[in-house]
C-alpha cells in the first residue's frame, strides 16, 4: 500500500423510463468508471435519494417521465442531496421543460447521442463551478 487517500468514484443516478436507454447509460457510465445508481421512474428515483446517505454527485434525467418531469424530480432530488449537480436529457428537443432548465444554467444533452459525448457531457457536469441543482 502506497498511503495515497482511496478515491471513490463519483456517484450518478441515472432517472429514464426506457428501459434500453437506462441500461445503455448505466454501462456506458460503469465503463467510466462512475458508480451507478439507476431507476425507471421519479418514485423510484426519490426512494433511492432518501435512503442513499453517501453522497450523489450527479442526477441525469431525462426530461419527459411519468407524472413528474426531469426538472421537478431533480428540484425534489435537490432537497435530499443539495450538493449535486444536474444534467438532463431528452430526444424532444423543443419540450418546454429543456428551456426551463437550461435558462436556469443547467446542462443538457440531445438524444440521441454516442458514449463519448455522454462521457464528455458528464465529466464537463461534474467538473464545472459547483452550483445549486435547484431548477
Amino acid at each position: 500500500m502506497t498511503g495515497l487517500p482511496l478515491i471513490s468514484p463519483d456517484v450518478i443516478l441515472v432517472v429514464d423510463d426506457e428501459p434500453f436507454v437506462l441500461q445503455v447509460v448505466t454501462a456506458i457510465l460503469a465503463r467510466a468508471g462512475y458508480e451507478i445508481l439507476q431507476a425507471a421512474s421519479p418514485s423510484e428515483a426519490l426512494d433511492i435519494a432518501e435512503v442513499r446517505r453517501d453522497p450523489i454527485h450527479l442526477f441525469l434525467c431525462d426530461v419527459v417521465l411519468p407524472d413528474l418531469s426531469g426538472p421537478a424530480l431533480a428540484e425534489r432530488l435537490c432537497l435530499l442531496h443539495p450538493n449535486a449537480r444536474c444534467l438532463f436529457m431528452a430526444g424532444l428537443r423543443d419540450h418546454p421543460e429543456i428551456g426551463v432548465a437550461v435558462a436556469r444554467g443547467h446542462a443538457f444533452l440531445p438524444k440521441p447521442f454516442v458514449a463519448g459525448e455522454l462521457v464528455r457531457k458528464v465529466r464537463e457536469v461534474l467538473a464545472a463551478p459547483r452550483q445549486s441543482c435547484h431548477v
